[in-house]
């Protein structure tokens, strides 16, 4: 059960602070990762904090570290030096409970099944995101009718283009109603259509108490409003 609201929380946004907090939706401490021993670090004592409702875009060069980070806080891989946490659970002492609240997107056209129909390809999801048996009909057909894959439904996935490929793998990121989304480059071949949906997407995650965490290269122009923007140069995060 995610913890209640406390009076007096920081807002929406609110920087790391040393004074001890309720829980939050993620909490990045210290983070720290290298791939090679004598290699600078790619990510170097990142702090970060996403409290409910929270929406937040880290935009970097390719290659800086911005995936890897999204990794972490996915709890995919571990960092050398740190912590993710979502709601107080770690992805090392409370696995289940960590990916059943976190969902990630990740850069690229990858995680579909080519000869998967969309709707056997969202059905397959959900049983790997955990969603109870009992639900997943219900979540898949609501799936379909919100990312606008109705007509795609009974389509082969290697016989969509890519901007239908990444409307369904939004989908499948949002099928499982996390509390978290983890975003890498989430507007990749997407018309203003497929735009509008995933803003919607979030705006309703947002709603119902989670946060997201948006990554991007420099320069990508988002006509969305985020509470903060940073930075990732040299390992750290950077105020834009």
């Amino acid at each position: 059960m995610k913890p209640a609201l406390v009076e007096g929380r920081p807002g929406v946004g609110a920087p790391p602070s040393s004074a001890p907090t309720a829980p939050m939706p993620l909490t990045l401490r210290g983070v720290t990762k290298r791939w090679e021993k004598r290699a600078a670090p790619v990510l170097q004592d990142v702090d970060l904090d996403l409290d409910v409702g929270a929406k937040v875009r880290i935009a970097g060069r390719n290659g800086v570290g911005k995936t890897t980070l999204m990794r972490i806080a996915a709890g995919l891989i571990d960092p050398d030096r740190g912590r993710a946490e979502v709601w107080g659970a770690t992805p090392r002492q409370q696995r289940q409970r960590y990916q059943r609240l976190v969902s990630f997107l990740p850069a690229g056209d990858r995680g579909l099944y080519a000869r998967l129909t969309v709707r056997r390809q969202l059905e397959f999801w959900a049983r790997i995101a955990m969603v109870p048996r009992r639900e997943v009909k219900a979540r898949v057909q609501a799936a379909i009718e919100d990312f606008a894959l109705l007509e795609l439904a009974g389509r082969r996935c290697d016989r969509m283009s890519m901007g239908q490929r990444q409307r369904l793998r939004i989908a499948m990121t949002f099928l499982a109603a996390p509390d978290v989304a983890l975003l890498d480059e989430p507007l990749t071949s997407l018309d203003d259509e497929g735009a509008e949906i995933l803003f919607g997407a979030i705006e309703l995650l947002l709603d119902r108490g989670g946060a997201v965490l948006w990554c991007s290269p420099v320069g990508e122009r988002i006509d969305y409003g985020f509470d903060r923007t940073y930075s990732l140069e040299q390992g750290r995060l950077i105020p834009a």
